[in-house]
């Protein structure tokens, strides 16, 4: 499988967006990691649609936010194939969102087997839960 992030696979839909941050959308919190992620009816160009999140609130600067996220991507990029995997073979898409929410900086190399842990937590997620909760109509 090729390592990248194409333009299929970001989140872009504003539906979609709003939707990962309801109450009814199920996330969970991991080493500083937060996931949201939706269960998609609709069959899309890529089996997961991600965005990835830094907070105004914790990072004053564009650049240190956008440092943040360059960092999430590439935590993401190299380390999706297992989730990817099980969303193609159970046919499931999904829309996620990845913020880290820690007070902590962002390390990539001390956190990336975290980053592993919460993928591996969100494929166990998705297993107890394989039915599409959100349906979209374009």
């Amino acid at each position: 499988m090729r390592q990248t992030l194409s333009k299929s696979e970001r989140l872009n839909k504003k539906i979609l967006i709003d939707s990962l941050f309801t109450k009814q959308c199920p996330a969970f919190l991991l080493h500083g990691f937060r996931l949201s992620f939706q269960t998609l009816e609709l069959p899309q160009e890529s089996f997961s649609a991600v965005i990835f999140i830094s907070s105004k609130k914790k990072l004053k600067k564009a650049v240190d936010r956008n440092h943040r996220k360059r960092l999430l991507k590439e935590l993401y990029r190299l380390n999706k194939e297992p989730l990817v995997q099980f969303l193609e073979e159970n046919q499931t898409p999904i829309a996620l969102s990845i913020n880290w929410v820690s007070a902590e900086s962002l390390d990539f190399h001390k956190h990336e087997p975290f980053f592993i842990k919460a993928i591996q937590r969100l494929i166990s997620e998705l297993k107890k839960n394989l039915k599409p909760t959100l349906h979209l109509a374009d």
